[in-house]
């Protein structure tokens, strides 16, 4: 149970990165999206900086990382106590 409990809260962890990651590409692609066709044309404005999101923004980002840490540290001391 301590293996499966350790892999699973790193497999979580993992997932959680990748979400916040595709995110933060989103926002950029949007950012692209929005001010490639201002600086084509030459007027109008634009964001000088696109809008990046938080770690705890998106409600799974932020679910998924907590409960990976919990299994890990879960799956962790249960390794150590049963090699004892």
């Amino acid at each position: 149970m301590g293996k499966i409990s350790f892999f699973s809260g790193i497999g979580l962890i993992a997932l959680s990165g990748i979400l916040f990651t595709v995110e933060r590409f989103i926002s950029v692609f949007q950012y692209a999206s929005e001010s490639f066709p201002v600086r084509l044309n030459g007027s109008g404005s634009f964001p000088s900086e696109p809008s990046m999101p938080g770690i705890f923004d998106n409600f799974f980002v932020g679910i998924l990382l907590i409960l990976g840490l919990v299994l890990l540290v879960f799956g962790t001391i249960k390794i150590f106590s049963d090699k004892r």
